[in-house]
């Protein structure tokens, strides 16, 4: 069994008005992600409760969930594997990725309040001037991702695209090494501001180029 570290944040610290199974998917989600809870690795439920510090109940929903979203194996009789990382599989995800993420950016565009507008623009700039730090890159596009969320209010798209996007962070953080940022903060940068100026065919053509920086550095990688 791998051996894996306790989160040293207390549940009692999650938001309030999230269910235990949400609070237990969103710690697990992050572990997995974040090569907490390496690919390949077999754990078992027992772990993982230990892990995040919350009951049998609310972290099988998590892994059930998670199982779906093919972030962890299921193995009868022999517990739970973290899914091996694999770039066909990725190729495969930024391809059903890609059309989610123009019907989000389409109606965030289109539905942002002028707060939001501001804001968005705020993380372009930010992007901007984020250069080669990995995690403030990271930090950013989630912010990003929360906001046109919320823009495109469609709880159908956000569904779609969320354990896509787990799926892309946790390659980013598996071969961050070899990850060069300009592309990537570029795209993020282009495709933010076109929203936050309403440019709702200009921001699709940009989403589209976020994805293809992401098809091209999948495709390279290992070589």
């Amino acid at each position: 069994m791998t051996q894996v570290k306790k989160s040293g944040v207390p549940p009692a610290t999650t938001t309030p008005a999230l269910s235990l199974a949400e609070q237990a998917y969103g710690l697990l989600e992050e572990k997995l992600v974040t090569l907490d809870l390496p690919p390949g690795a077999q754990v078992s439920e027992g772990q993982l409760i230990e892990l995040i510090g919350l009951g049998r109940t609310p972290v099988r929903e998590a892994i059930l969930r998670l199982a779906q979203q093919d972030l962890l194996l299921v193995l009868p009789r022999k517990g739970l594997v973290v899914t091996p990382i694999n770039r066909g599989s990725m190729l495969h995800i930024l391809e059903a990725r890609k059309p989610v993420e123009r019907v989000i950016v389409y109606r965030a565009a289109l539905n942002a309040k002028d707060g939001q507008r501001s804001e968005i623009a705020a993380i372009a700039r930010k992007l901007t001037i984020s250069h080669e730090s990995f995690n403030g890159f990271l930090k950013l596009e989630q912010a990003l991702n929360i906001i046109l969320d919320e823009c495109a209010a469609n709880p159908y798209t956000m569904a779609a695209v969320s354990p896509l996007r787990s799926h892309c962070r946790r390659f980013w953080y598996y071969n961050r090494h070899q990850l060069q940022l300009s592309d990537a903060i570029s795209a993020q940068s282009k495709m933010a501001r076109l929203i936050a100026r309403r440019d709702y065919v200009g921001a699709q053509k940009a989403s589209d180029g976020v994805i293809a920086v992401m098809e091209r550095f999948v495709a390279n990688t290992g070589r």
